[in-house]
């Protein structure tokens, strides 16, 4: 099946004798749906900036293993008809045979291998092992990027798209273990009852000794936000911590406002606040204007939504994990009442 009309068909771009040729193709075998339902995927879901990936040369190159495969595989079937010539026969012949097999199912574990590589690379996941030397760690994630950073100490920390870390040059080698946070981060800290563990975002500082919990504080919104999943964490606000603390423990939120405000409110679905980190997107009457947000740090897109929308109170509801960009934006304008567009990277949503 050629590339170009797989990719028009993904994006809505194919004429009418190209959709009916691919939906013959998708009906011929469950492995060439397979092959769409990945390649959708990959097309769909896109990087940020930093990662460059030719879609076209990726196709290339899964498409030229797996075909190999699949000629192999008639090759070796023929090549067993004409060696059945008797019993025991291990001659020259059979030994090509097996080595054609083990030949085949190399090339098929590399087409897996390459499918898996690039789904990840597209999506935006990496890991990362910061360095104990002494000099400051800096990590930066783009719009529809995530990435997990492991620490000298063992702490793990998921940080979200469009966010950015900063890990002390001492770190793990004075008193305290800190780090520098704008935007989100969650947390899996490694226990050291000898020395706390803190966050220090412009408005606030959490500390701890060895907890799980999300930190929000992205430099547009009014407020920071502290979720604790597990353990205890102290919660103060201003950056040099020396205003009164709140102490958060297991499901509670704590919330600083701009004006220096902290309030500390029990969560009833942790979900909420934390299923990003697990590579899912979840909204709970969440506001159109939220929907934008999270949307373009997700996909990496430009959203627009009409004005006579935005002014209205629409709520979504919903979670969507491993989902196509064009799925996840139908299912929210049927939600919402709405209709939209897509031009190029952007979306443009307006009222049905």
């Amino acid at each position: 099946m050629n590339k170009e009309v797989l990719h028009n068909y993904v994006f809505g771009n194919c004429s009418p004798k190209e959709k009916e040729m691919v939906k013959h193709w998708l009906d011929e075998s469950t492995q060439n749906k397979n092959i769409m339902e990945e390649l959708t995927r990959i097309w769909e879901v896109s990087p940020g900036k930093r990662i460059e990936v030719d879609t076209y040369k990726a196709w290339d190159a899964f498409s030229e293993q797996y075909f190999s495969y699949k000629d192999s595989k008639t090759s070796k079937i023929s090549k067993g008809h004409a060696l059945n010539t008797g019993k025991g026969h291990q001659g020259p012949r059979h030994r090509r045979l097996r080595k054609s097999k083990f030949v085949a199912y190399a090339i098929a574990a590399a087409a897996v291998i390459l499918l898996t590589v690039m789904f990840y690379h597209f999506v935006g996941f990496s890991t990362t092992d910061v360095s104990p030397e002494l000099v400051k760690q800096e990590i930066t994630t783009e719009k529809g990027q995530r990435t997990t950073i492991r620490l000298s100490d063992g702490t793990r920390i998921h940080l979200n798209a469009e966010s950015h870390l900063s890990v002390a040059a001492d770190y793990n080698r004075d008193k305290n273990r800190i780090v520098y946070l704008e935007g989100e981060a969650f947390f899996e800290v490694a226990s050291d009852k000898q020395r706390s563990f803190e966050v220090h975002t412009p408005r606030s500082v959490t500390r701890v000794l060895g907890t799980e919990f999300n930190v929000n504080a992205y430099p547009e919104d009014y407020k920071v936000q502290v979720v604790v999943s597990e353990g205890k964490v102290m919660l103060g606000s201003g950056e040099s911590g020396e205003s009164p603390e709140v102490r958060l423990i297991r499901n509670q939120k704590g919330t600083i406002f701009s004006d220096g405000e902290v309030t500390a409110s029990k969560v009833s679905d942790l979900g909420i606040y934390l299923d990003w980190s697990r590579g899912r997107l979840t909204f709970r009457d969440s506001p159109v204007k939220e929907i934008e947000q999270r949307l373009e740090r997700w996909f990496n897109i430009e959203v627009t939504i009409a004005e006579e929308i935005t002014s209205e109170n629409r709520l979504l509801t919903g979670s969507f994990k491993d989902v196509p960009l064009s799925n996840v934006l139908h299912s929210i304008a049927l939600s919402l009442d709405m209709d939209y567009r897509r031009e190029g990277r952007t979306v443009i949503f307006e009222d049905s």
